[in-house]
């Protein structure tokens, strides 16, 4: 699932309701032994939530596993980004939600198109970014990370991706005050613009092209020559240059579409699926093969 919502200038800033923000509930898990009687497991329970006026298990967890609800998760968040930045810079916030395996993973990225950076190439401006992920299912810990999104073709930009916080859903689990560290990524986002145009100024061969996306972990010769043709498209507005190639692999990680479709099943998988391409793409970044070419 996938909901926009744009607020009104004049409004608060964030919403107060989403497709995030659901009930949920702990209940006993059980196993069956023998003569097919079922007894309570003492290590593990369900985490439930109402699905289609029916309880859905949204994953069996550990016995320590601790709930955390999104919607307290995001006010809290919220209200850390009301005492860091000025009313220009919220103005106008746009809230991105996604979810995966029915809310057993959930995803709310927040666009401050006021917190941006104007570069050099005039095709391009790119905004501050935060992302926060939390599960229900115990696959996923509770994660918040700032980086920044391409106006113009709304790819989700992974290499500006700093201060991410990693929290395990055990006893004992807080959310420390984050309003330096919001203020300590906005700095870093603008000094991260000075990079990005440093890569708009750099041109590159095809051979080049080629052989840093082979770089990319598990890439195919198939998947290779997909990215090579988004390279040739996004070469077409910047140019021959690292900023083109960048941006073929964010389109990868940003789109479910075309080349590069999610094949779709019942499990709802999409935002967890596009999740996992912007990790690929965050690892790639930082090998040799594209650091020695964005040099």
């Amino acid at each position: 699932m996938n909901n926009i919502i744009e607020l009104p200038t004049n409004s608060q800033y964030f919403p107060q309701e989403s497709d995030l923000y659901f009930d949920t509930w702990e209940r006993p898990a059980y196993f069956k032994g023998t003569g097919d009687k079922y007894y309570e497991d003492p290590d593990n329970k369900h985490i439930i939530r109402m699905l289609d006026d029916k309880p859905y298990s949204l994953g069996v967890v550990g016995k320590n596993y601790k709930k955390l609800s999104t919607k307290p998760l995001c006010q809290s968040i919220e209200q850390e980004y009301i005492k860091s930045l000025t009313h220009e810079q919220l103005n106008g916030v746009q809230v991105v939600d996604k979810t995966s395996y029915h809310g057993g993973l959930c995803i709310r990225q927040y666009i401050f198109p006021n917190i941006k950076a104007e570069l050099e190439s005039r095709v391009s401006d790119v905004a501050f970014r935060t992302v926060i992920i939390n599960g229900y299912d115990g696959s996923s810990s509770f994660k918040f990370y700032n980086g920044a999104i391409d106006f113009f073709c709304t790819n989700g930009m992974v290499t500006g991706i700093y201060d991410m916080m990693v929290k395990k859903h055990t006893k004992g689990l807080t959310i420390p005050k984050l309003t330096d560290k919001i203020k300590s990524s906005i700095d870093i986002f603008y000094k991260q613009a000075e990079q990005w145009n440093k890569w708009i100024g750099k041109e590159i061969s095809d051979e080049d092209a080629k052989e840093c996306f082979e770089a990319i972990p598990n890439a195919s010769e198939r998947f290779v020559a997909k990215l090579e043709r988004q390279f040739h498209i996004e070469c077409l507005s910047h140019g021959r240059t690292v900023w083109a190639l960048y941006s073929a692999a964010t389109y990868y990680a940003s789109n479910s579409d075309g080349e590069f479709t999610v094949r779709e099943t019942n499990q709802d998988h999409t935002a967890s699926t596009l999740m996992h391409r912007e990790k690929q793409i965050r690892s790639w970044v930082s090998t040799d093969e594209f650091q020695k070419i964005a040099a």
